[in-house]
């Protein structure tokens, strides 16, 4: 058994059955050491009608202690040659795992390797990423990625790059992240004080500066609906993902660089954002964003996080 398959729950409604469902065919079967899905503390039924196998184990937190440490919960628990961290919304198709398996054990200087990600209308989804540099996070900020995405290339996904075709990419998508197990060896685990976002991206980053490679196989195919677990949760999303944002940045940037991008997030975004967001008639949006900002305030305030 080559995989072991690792995903995190939290309220993923009817994604997650249908998710287990295409992990369980015969032709992916075959290559599936154990499932394990690390659910923080759902209050909704996404647990319910999951179909039966005994390479499942569900293990249930008694609080949402974030995506990074619910990870490690079930990396640590893996034993097998390959770990693919999966997204509740995403689905396999017929012989991803098999042809994961033999593009990885064909190109040994391959750590992590990702695929083309289709959305439930078979489109192409774009799952890769750059990694940032300070002035691409204040491109974003002031709003310029926005009005001139050609010339202002986003410090997020690779809208720039149709992902038609393979290559070596700097990140791919933890919604589809497809590892060798020994890498964890070397880079560790997930930073735990990303509570969510930016922790693929800070873990490819410290696999790089250890010369670690990471791929794109766009032969391989894989079903991400995206935004399955947070879409209803707008203002909470925004602000984790300033908080991480602003954590990555003075983990990986200069004084100079962390400085650029904390001012320009707190001061030059939420100003470009909402009106961006009142110049389209999205009222409520705006208030979202507000909202965020609050929270994020409130956390460096209070030094602590929303949920404590």
């Amino acid at each position: 058994m080559y995989i072991d398959i690792v995903i995190v729950n939290w309220n993923s409604g009817d994604y997650l059955r249908k998710s287990i469902q295409s992990i369980v065919t015969k032709q992916n079967s075959a290559y599936i050491n154990g499932i394990i899905i690390i659910d923080n503390n759902s209050s909704d039924n996404s647990l319910s009608n999951l179909t039966q196998s005994d390479k499942l184990v569900v293990i249930k937190n008694n609080k949402n202690l974030g995506f990074s440490k619910a990870c490690n919960q079930g990396f640590k628990m893996c034993t097998a040659k390959y770990t693919l961290l999966l997204n509740p919304d995403a689905q396999l198709v017929d012989n991803t795992l098999k042809e994961c398996c033999l593009f990885l054990d064909a190109n040994e200087d391959i750590d992590i390797l990702g695929c083309q990600l289709l959305d439930d209308n078979k489109k192409i989804t774009h799952s890769c990423v750059r990694f940032p540099t300070p002035k691409s996070f204040f491109y974003k900020s002031v709003g310029l990625t926005t009005l001139f995405p050609k010339i202002f290339i986003s410090p997020d996904l690779m809208f720039d790059w149709g992902h038609t075709d393979s290559r070596y990419v700097d990140q791919v998508m933890g919604a589809f992240m497809f590892m060798r197990k020994q890498i964890f060896s070397s880079v560790g685990y997930f930073d735990e004080r990303f509570f969510v976002y930016f922790e693929e991206l800070d873990f490819s980053k410290r696999l790089a500066e250890l010369k670690g490679k990471t791929y794109f196989n766009a032969d391989i195919k894989a079903i991400h609906t995206g935004q399955g677990t947070t879409n209803n949760v707008k203002a909470f999303r925004l602000f984790l993902y300033l908080k991480s944002r602003l954590l990555y940045s003075k983990k990986h940037f200069t004084k100079p660089g962390h400085c650029l991008v904390f001012i320009s997030t707190l001061f030059f975004e939420p100003v470009s954002r909402i009106l961006f967001l009142l110049l389209k008639t999205k009222f409520k949006d705006a208030g979202q964003v507000l909202k965020s900002y609050q929270l994020l305030i409130k956390s460096f305030i209070f030094n602590k996080f929303p949920n404590d």
